[in-house]
């Protein structure tokens, strides 16, 4: 800073000066007193020699001069320079007088008795020094506004933008000379704060999922020694009113189960640890995941093209059967379910006649955690992880799934990629 005051202390004093010199010169042409006998000694002179108008380069006049015959054509300039036209020199102050030679008027000569002071120069010189020193001034200024005040303040600017968009990592540089010194201290130890409760919540959070999975894993343990124990006492009761007991175990069983199965599939896939294995199988295989999976056998399955489709045979059977337990649970109608191939891939629509849903929650129905407006009202349980571990896996098999609005109920799409 101190670099810059002493810059424009030396200026400042040079541009005073320059104003003082330019305001104590004088700022008035120098006019001559005519001498007329000198004036009469040219006219002399030239009227002497106008057969040869060269000796008139021998004799030494105080005024330069030149002269115009009657033709208007210039005959003679004592010294380089001068006007070559009566207008012109009339216009610089030139004094005219007429040279008669006998009672004949041979032409004009023009006197020039005016000079122009050199102090003039002086002072324009002076003038465009003294503006050149303020441009200068000004230039300096606004190169210091710009690097000690407007640049670091661009970059407080972006690195605020960075922060806003989450970058975290990069350091805020600061310089011993920005005027923001403790401001951008203070941002950047806001940065650093926000890094390390970010890095904290992701450790936090991965702890989380990691104890969901390592719980939906260990309750799937006991759940399916419930099962076997359940499927046991059936073989062995007699008993109509236990039998039905046991089925109502049996049945909420099953619903602990694919609710463990659909928490503990979308922690893996959030942990990054879902493996797909993909393998060429024949399209005929999809009657038996569809037959495996329909265990109200309400689905009704259309001729299936042969050909082969790249999937993982587990996975697929899991995509299978979340969507067909979704459409009996709030539907509860027969299934159709139609094959077509489109271009590289094999097209599933498996369609149900329920009521659907609204238009603005197609887009939703398939997110995570996402219960439609039908599910709460018929208050059916569930936790919203059905279609969105389907698309989920479909999605990591190369393929897609599109939930559409049927003509006379609803329908989920899938497109599989073919093995070629």
């Amino acid at each position: 800073m101190k670099k810059y005051i002493i810059i424009y202390t030396i200026i400042t004093i040079a541009i005073l000066a320059g104003f003082f010199i330019l305001f104590m010169s004088d700022n008035t042409a120098t006019t001559q007193m005519v001498d007329t006998v000198e004036i009469n000694h040219i006219i002399q002179q030239i009227t002497l020699n106008w057969e040869n108008i060269e000796l008139l380069e021998q004799i030494a006049f105080s005024y330069p001069f030149f002269i115009i015959d009657d033709y208007g054509q210039a005959v003679y300039s004592s010294i380089k320079d001068l006007p070559t036209n009566i207008h012109t020199a009339i216009a610089q102050g030139f004094l005219p007088m007429n040279i008669d030679i006998n009672g004949r008027n041979m032409g004009t000569v023009l006197i020039e008795t005016i000079r122009p002071n050199k102090g003039i120069y002086v002072r324009f010189y002076i003038v465009i020094i003294t503006f050149a020193l303020l441009l200068l001034t000004v230039a300096i200024f606004l190169i210091f506004i710009y690097k000690s005040i407007i640049l670091p303040f661009k970059r407080i600017q972006h690195f605020a933008h960075k922060i806003s968009i989450g970058i975290l990592d990069e350091q805020l540089p600061i310089s011993k000379n920005n005027p923001f010194g403790l401001f951008t201290q203070s941002f950047d130890i806001m940065r650093a704060s926000l890094l390390e409760a970010r890095q904290k919540q992701i450790i936090a959070e991965r702890a989380k999922k990691e104890l969901i999975a390592s719980l939906s894993h260990d309750i799937k343990t006991p759940i399916t020694s419930i099962k076997l124990t359940i499927e046991l006492l059936q073989i062995k009761n007699n008993d109509p009113a236990t039998a039905e007991k046991l089925k109502i175990i049996e049945t909420k069983a099953n619903q602990i189960n694919a609710l463990m199965n659909d928490i503990l599939h979308s922690t893996l896939e959030e942990l990054g640890e879902l493996q797909i294995s993909l393998s060429s199988e024949d399209s005929s295989i999809l009657s038996d995941l569809f037959k495996n999976s329909d265990h109200l056998s309400k689905t009704k399955l259309s001729p299936i093209p042969s050909c082969l489709i790249e999937i993982d045979k587990v996975r697929m059977e899991q995509v299978i059967g979340n969507i067909i337990a979704n459409s009996y649970k709030y539907a509860d109608t027969n299934i159709d379910v139609n094959f077509n191939i489109q271009g590289k891939g094999l097209q599933i629509d498996i369609i149900d006649y329920g009521d659907g849903i609204e238009s603005d929650e197609i887009e939703l129905v398939a997110t995570k955690f996402y219960r439609g407006k039908n599910a709460k009202i018929l208050q059916k349980e569930g936790e919203g992880l059905g279609l969105y571990i389907a698309k989920l896996l479909i999605e990591k098999m190369g393929g897609a799934l599109e939930v559409l609005n049927h003509n006379n109920g609803f329908a989920i799409r899938i497109w599989i990629n073919l093995s070629f």
